[in-house]
């Protein structure tokens, strides 16, 4: 499911971890600049720290200051952090945050006081989107085929998995298998709606299932 969840939602960047398994859902990077006060960007940070974990928030504060916030941004990114909350000098002089999507690394400027609230629900949307994506791109690469020859054809041109009929002999299976390379990587729990035969041998089929190679 790991493996699953990293090849579904993962970008060039690194992983993208869905909110409601991330480790840390959210990580603070203070921006201080030279001339700047560094104790005030620090302190509004802490705070803003506390705010999301009282909230329950999964959040971290990196503090760390032999790495530059660039540094940060990317390390960050590669774990796939949710959101991020960048604090810089401007932030504080307007009480705002900016917050950062890992998804679709929207920025949006964000008032101090609605920190909790704002975050609770980006959170929310951003499970919400990452699921669409992955349901959406899942229907598009399922192709419904009714004959050995459109298996063959669109496992060439397309790939994804295949529907198809199958009469539930596994040495039809194998034969699919070894001319090929497709086996069957899923049957549905719920039985779905059976009319023909099967896709390759022609006998009377019993089961609708998934074909896919694997890689």
């Amino acid at each position: 499911m790991i493996g699953a969840m990293i090849m579904v939602h993962g970008d060039d960047k690194g992983l993208v971890v869905p909110p409601r398994v991330a480790p840390v859902q959210v990580v603070i990077v203070p921006i201080p600049y030279k001339g700047t006060d560094e104790q005030l960007i620090n302190e509004t940070s802490k705070q803003v720290y506390e705010d999301l974990r009282k909230a329950g928030i999964e959040v971290v504060l990196d503090e760390r200051t032999e790495y530059t916030p660039g540094w940060k941004f990317n390390e960050w990114e590669l774990k796939g952090v949710p959101i991020r909350i960048e604090i810089g000098p401007r932030d504080v002089k307007q009480n705002q945050v900016l917050i950062v999507r890992r998804d679709n690394r929207q920025k949006t400027p964000t008032k101090q006081k609605e920190i909790a609230d704002t975050i609770l629900r980006t959170l929310d949307d951003l499970q919400d989107a990452l699921y669409e994506r992955a349901r959406k791109q899942l229907q598009e690469n399922i192709t419904t085929v009714k004959s050995y020859e459109e298996f063959k054809r669109t496992l060439e041109t397309k790939g994804g998995f295949l529907r198809a009929l199958w009469c539930g002999n596994s040495d039809c299976e194998l034969k699919i298998k070894e001319e090929t390379g497709a086996t069957i990587r899923l049957i549905p729990f719920e039985k779905e709606e059976l009319a023909g035969r099967c896709v390759s041998c022609g006998r009377e089929a019993k089961e609708v299932v998934y074909f896919a190679r694997a890689y």
